[in-house]
């Protein structure tokens, strides 16, 4: 089951200093934008990995049909 989170990090621990926190990048499972988590538009919990979003609409088109963007069949998952 897909299910936004309430934070964009889905309440994980993180290690390491602020800055190397706040700078942590994922890349858009649905257009392939490299972006950092803390800039994220939404993230989404899909079966234990976070996928983040630069914009609404690849937010929606994810959530629409997340098999088309996951193991490995778009630009990829979350990353660290």
């Amino acid at each position: 089951m897909t299910r936004v989170t309430d934070s964009l990090d889905n309440g994980r621990v993180s290690f390491g200093d602020r800055e190397e926190i706040e700078m942590a990048t994922a890349v858009d499972p649905v257009c392939g934008r490299e972006l950092r988590r803390a800039d994220a538009v939404a993230a989404v919990d899909h079966h234990g990995t976070v996928y983040f979003f630069c914009s609404e609409a690849c937010h929606e088109q994810f959530v629409a049909d997340p098999t088309l963007f996951v193991a490995g069949n778009a630009a990829g998952a979350s990353e660290g």
